[in-house]
């Protein structure tokens, strides 16, 4: 399935089910958070969090919540998946394959990896912030508040 870039939000195609993620960080404090949104075909929500994570960077903050949305699709049993982020680096890695990561991140990459694997489908989709402004407020919110929900 070709993907695209867009200007705004889009519907999964029917059967997926499209997760839009992304992580905030600030370089000075510390400060973090991440949210991922899970809708399906339907624009129906089924699943959402804010995490806080112990992490050293925007882009580790986004690849701790691509393997949470993972580990909840397979834990759900679900098959066909479309993860959004804007963290182009990170989107880019998975959708070439490379699953390798530094002594932070080697792990959950891994991990991604072998959730990705356990799918009938998984996409790793960048799309600008403009499509994915949810997950990104609610990941600013996650950070300010230094809360998971």
């Amino acid at each position: 399935m070709p993907v695209s870039i867009c200007d705004k939000w889009m519907l999964p195609s029917f059967g997926s089910v499209k997760c839009n993620i992304d992580g905030a960080f600030d370089n000075i404090s510390g400060a973090n958070g991440a949210r991922y949104v899970m809708r399906d075909f339907t624009r129906k929500a089924i699943f959402c969090a804010s995490i806080v994570f112990d992490v050293h960077s925007a882009e580790e903050a986004e690849a701790r919540a691509i393997w949470k949305v993972l580990k909840k699709a397979v834990e759900q049993h679900l098959s066909h998946i479309i993860i959004e982020s804007d963290a182009k680096a990170v989107i880019d890695q998975f959708s070439a394959g490379n699953f390798d990561g530094d002594t932070r991140t080697d792990a959950i990459f891994k991990d991604i990896l072998f959730f990705s694997t356990k799918l009938s489908a998984c996409i790793f989709s960048f799309q600008p912030r403009v499509c994915n402004s949810v997950a990104h407020e609610l990941a600013l919110w996650a950070k300010k508040n230094n809360s998971t929900m």
